[in-house]
């Protein structure tokens, strides 16, 4: 029985050990971006389009990209909820025991496995 609670216990600290190394990399990574990017951040940066290139040491900003990234993520959750709350709603109700409520279930799990 002694062995089984060495072993918890050794797996636990192992688990808590590689949680801490995994938190101190993401920590000094967000420092090191945060301390050598918040001194480019400016509103003319952020809020103007680009004319050049902003880094290279011309005017301009990116408001094209944070314009592009708000469409792309209004755009995807508008089409989530519009195909896929209807299909959620009708396979749960109407077509929970139907093959075509089985295939789309299966094809949901395959897709959930892929990274984005």
């Amino acid at each position: 029985m002694k062995r089984r609670h060495f072993e918890e216990y050794f797996f636990k600290f192992l688990m808590l050990a590689s949680f801490v190394v995994i938190l101190a990399g993401l920590g000094y990574i967000l420092f090191t971006v945060l301390l050598k990017g918040l001194p480019a951040i400016n509103l003319e940066m952020l809020f103007q389009t680009p004319k050049g290139g902003y880094y290279l040491g011309k005017e301009g900003g990116i408001l094209n990209a944070i314009i592009g990234s708000l469409y792309l993520a209004i755009g995807g959750t508008l089409l989530a909820i519009l195909i896929g709350l209807p299909l959620a709603l009708f396979m749960k109700t109407y077509a929970s025991k139907s093959p075509w409520s089985a295939w789309v279930r299966i094809t949901l799990d395959v897709l959930w496995g892929v990274p984005s």
